[in-house]
């Protein structure tokens, strides 16, 4: 029984370390404006973006793209808001599903709030924080909100205003997530933990939550 056990943790830490690995290959490859329309019209009519909803919160289009090596994403659009690195990011999975992340961006450090919660398998470095929510968009975005006060009041961060390459953006927060967990002892023998435990320790939780250790 022991052996079996050993067996299955080391199947699901090997199965789980080629993507982790492969992050460092993940890029965006901006589409055509026909392929552009057509990834708009899936996640518009998926209902989980509602365009009114994202003119009444300040976001503009940012562009569409397919994610080379990222496993299970078809394709990719984004937004940004009005006057601050805050994007909104809707990922077209192959099997039609539609998925947000929220991401706001500070000097050093980010924080994301997702829709997945797979977003909570792998652990942030230290000044990224995430959280994630089986919600709407707009519950998300609000979630988001407060999780920019509570960072605000407890580590004095604010999103930034200047403008950034949301290509540039996307690369740099994909190597230095590489980079982290592969700093981590022992990393692929912790996937099995995070994949079982930490992911539902984590999800539906918000980041003051987290942040203190409550239902954690």
């Amino acid at each position: 029984m022991l052996s079996l056990l050993a067996g299955g943790w080391i199947l699901v830490s090997v199965a789980g370390s080629g993507p982790v690995l492969a992050m460092h290959r993940v890029a965006l490859s901006p589409v055509s404006e026909n392929e552009t329309t057509e990834f708009l019209s899936q996640v518009l009519s998926s209902g989980t973006i509602d365009a009114q909803w994202l003119s009444s919160m300040g976001f503009n289009p940012v562009g569409a793209y397919r994610v080379d090596q990222m496993p299970g994403v078809a394709g990719l659009v984004a937004w940004k808001k009005e006057s601050e690195r805050t994007y909104l990011c809707a990922y077209l999975l192959a099997s039609g599903q539609v998925l947000v992340d929220i991401v706001t961006l500070f000097q050093t450090g980010m924080l994301t709030t997702g829709k997945s919660k797979d977003s909570q398998l792998l652990p942030y470095s230290p000044g990224n924080y995430m959280q994630s929510f089986t919600a709407t968009t707009a519950v998300l975005y609000r979630r988001h909100q407060e999780g920019l006060q509570t960072l605000t009041r407890s580590k004095k961060l604010a999103a930034l205003a200047i403008d950034g390459s949301f290509e540039a953006d996307f690369a740099a927060v994909m190597s230095e997530q590489l980079e982290y967990i592969r700093s981590l002892a022992l990393w692929p023998l912790r996937i099995p933990w995070w994949y079982f435990v930490r992911r539902s320790q984590r999800h539906d939780k918000t980041l003051a939550q987290l942040e203190t250790g409550k239902r954690y």
